[in-house]
């Protein structure tokens, strides 16, 4: 607990000295998962995203191109069906998304915009749990050996599209595709499709 602090501690600090530069927007975002992995036996599962975005305007670069930023905390997994009894993973990790993006405004009220880049992703938490006749409910950390065994570091690729009103509410799809194996000697990497509401300030 006092090593995820210190690291929501480290990141409300980037975000503050961030927040002194020109061209700087940031918010909170929370939104719904819908995860899975990229084995075929597994099939998908509800979660959750929640936490803090900055978007950093690059007009350097060409006016409507932003970097979008976000430090979020992100309920993932799957399911599996093995005859008598099923497994959930339900892995929770800090998702750090640095994304390139584009936001073209219609009007004054009314903007689009889409967005695309690399994500890195810790392993914080999470229960892998046993339903079935023969496993009493039984539940183990999802990220020890002897539990669900998943890797707690997640690398991986996002893109995003949605839309801006008010220059104040957002809401995004989005779909992230992990590109290592969530777990040793199996070819198992994380999927995951979202739906995000969010406030800038």
């Amino acid at each position: 607990m006092k090593k995820i602090l210190v690291i929501f501690a480290l990141l409300a600090i980037s975000f503050t000295s961030i927040n002194a530069q020109e061209n700087l927007k940031w918010g909170a975002t929370l939104g719904m998962n819908s995860s899975n992995f990229s084995g075929d036996a597994f099939s998908s599962k509800v979660g959750f995203h929640a936490g803090v975005k900055a978007e950093v305007g690059l007009p350097q670069i060409a006016e409507g191109v932003y970097l979008d930023l976000g430090a979020l905390l992100s309920l993932k997994g799957a399911k599996v069906n093995l005859g008598s009894y099923d497994i959930k993973y339900n892995p929770c990790y800090l998702e750090i998304p640095v994304h390139m993006g584009y936001k073209y405004t219609v009007n004054e009220n009314f903007a689009v915009f889409g967005n695309a880049g690399p994500y890195v992703a810790i392993g914080l938490f999470g229960k892998v749990k046993i339903d079935g006749a023969e496993s009493s409910d039984a539940s183990d950390n999802v990220f020890d050996e002897d539990g669900g065994g998943m890797k707690r570091f997640d690398l991986g690729l996002g893109l995003k599209f949605g839309v801006e009103f008010c220059k104040k509410f957002q809401v995004a799809f989005g779909y992230d595709w992990g590109l290592i194996d969530n777990a040793d000697h199996i070819d198992n990497k994380n999927r995951n499709m979202m739906i995000s509401l969010s406030y800038m300030f």
